[in-house]
């Protein structure tokens, strides 16, 4: 246990507890991603500005070079299909999610927590697999002292309430033994309840666009969110490292403040 609250505080910043990722692991289901066709060049100004990465496997072995002043790496530890839209080259006709590392496979490749989906809104096994994995990657994580991020995709046909779809995703990330949830968000009142289930273990949110992004952190890390997950998105700003100076002035100056 005391290894994986280490591990955690290697994203976490142990004087305020706020934290900013960015996840640029989506290539795995995606292909190649704008801003990132050339994916070393494109992270390495990024490491110094984020408290973490999260990364492929492939991607991981691209980062050894890195130094304690930058970003800890987040080892992306399934692959789905479920990103691809209708608009993908080869949209998917069903949707698969599939296992792809142990926490000791992370632990070789110098991960500080391993990151996985749960998908929402798609046919009852494929939220039941989620669980499942959940599951016994918490359980062998606890082994090994490797955190488990889960990762919150309500992005399934059969969402109606996507708030309430999000703080179902939360309830069984939890009940699966989560150390911590990165949750789109929806509304004050859902991240209160989310906040709520958690009842501790941290929460990033991911905001609904990074139009929006500096009122709905400021109100989740008054609240009690831990901070911001940006996805690959921010590789696409015209700045891409002064907006996240930007973010992480908010994120780390906030946090010390509430």
């Amino acid at each position: 246990m005391q290894s994986k609250i280490y591990r955690l505080r290697e994203f976490i910043h142990p004087g305020n507890e706020h934290s900013l990722i960015v996840d640029a692991s989506a290539g795995l289901s995606l292909g190649p991603l704008p801003g990132l066709e050339q994916f070393t060049p494109a992270i390495q100004p990024v490491l110094p500005l984020v408290d973490g990465l999260v990364v492929s496997p492939g991607q991981a072995g691209k980062l050894s070079g890195r130094t304690r002043r930058d970003a800890a790496l987040l080892v992306r530890v399934d692959w789905t299909n479920a990103l691809r839209g209708p608009d993908f080259v080869l949209p998917p006709d069903t949707i698969s999610h599939i296992p792809l590392l142990t926490p000791v496979d992370a632990l070789d490749l110098g991960a500080s927590a391993m990151v996985t989906y749960f998908l929402l809104g798609f046919e009852e096994q494929v939220e039941a697999g989620c669980l499942r994995n959940t599951v016994q990657l918490a359980l062998e994580g606890n082994k090994v002292g490797m955190p488990l991020i889960v990762d919150v995709q309500a992005i399934g046909p059969r969402v109606v309430l996507g708030s309430k779809a999000v703080q179902l995703g939360v309830s069984y990330a939890l009940e699966g033994g989560a150390d911590g949830v990165a949750v789109p968000w929806t509304d004050r009142e859902s991240f209160h309840i989310i906040l709520a289930m958690a009842a501790g273990i941290p929460v990033w949110i991911k905001p609904s666009g990074l139009d929006h992004y500096q009122a709905e952190l400021g109100e989740a890390l008054q609240m009690g969110g831990v901070g911001l997950w940006l996805d690959q998105q921010i590789f696409l700003e015209k700045d891409t490292e002064a907006t996240l100076e930007k973010i992480s002035a908010q994120i780390h100056l906030q946090g010390s403040e509430t």
